[in-house]
């Protein structure tokens, strides 16, 4: 996968869907920015820059990947994938559902995705160093990026992944929650289902709002 370094860009994540919505550049491709000044997160919040990050999004053809992976559990798959890639390295992280990286009970990063003419978009910000946010400590950024591409490009199967994330759930998540219509929901009753989505009591969620 090629990938292309600006040294800013208001959102690598917004840069990316423009340029696929219009049909302006090749894929796959990863763009990368050493500074974002508009930075996006999930539900639309803000992705603050901090003083170290990796802040990057790919765009690749759905036909491309893994072709078992549900179309609403593409962020709990490359949340997944990345924090293999980040223990990999020696990095101690886990994936909180469905598209948070926490190290012990600091967040430290975040997945989004979307799809754009049956391509898929994945975007990833990872903070590094920073005084006021949780963050992850020194980290040589382009081995990691490379090592998570090339996990991105083998096509592992949805269930492989789900099924390793539902051995390891139940040991990070107790004591967390997540927003859902403005509410806490905690997840210390929560199970993974086969499909990524998540079951406390009779309720079933698919994505934090």
């Amino acid at each position: 996968m090629q990938i292309v370094t600006f040294e800013t860009l208001p959102s690598t994540q917004l840069y990316l869907v423009e340029q696929v919505k219009c049909r302006l550049v090749d894929l796959p491709l990863c763009v990368v920015a050493e500074k974002q000044s508009a930075g996006v997160g999930s539900r639309g919040c803000a992705w603050d820059s901090v003083q170290e990050g990796l802040t990057f999004s790919f765009a690749i053809a759905l036909s491309a990947l893994a072709r078992d992976v549900p179309r609403q559990s593409w962020s709990v798959y490359f949340g997944f994938l990345f924090k293999q890639s980040l223990q990999t390295l020696g990095q101690e992280v886990w994936l909180k559902w469905p598209n948070d990286l926490y190290k012990g009970t600091c967040k430290v990063g975040g997945i989004m995705t979307q799809i754009v003419h049956e391509n898929l978009i994945c975007g990833i910000g990872l903070n590094l160093q920073d005084a006021h946010y949780g963050a992850l400590g020194a980290l040589d950024k382009r081995p990691l990026l490379e090592v998570f591409l090339a996990q991105v490009e083998a096509r592992l199967k949805w269930q492989e992944v789900i099924q390793a994330y539902r051995s390891e759930f139940s040991a990070h998540h107790r004591g967390h929650y997540f927003h859902h219509n403005g509410i806490k929901v905690f997840l210390d009753q929560a199970r993974i289902l086969e499909d990524g989505g998540l079951q406390i009591g009779d309720r079933v969620y698919y994505e934090a709002r």
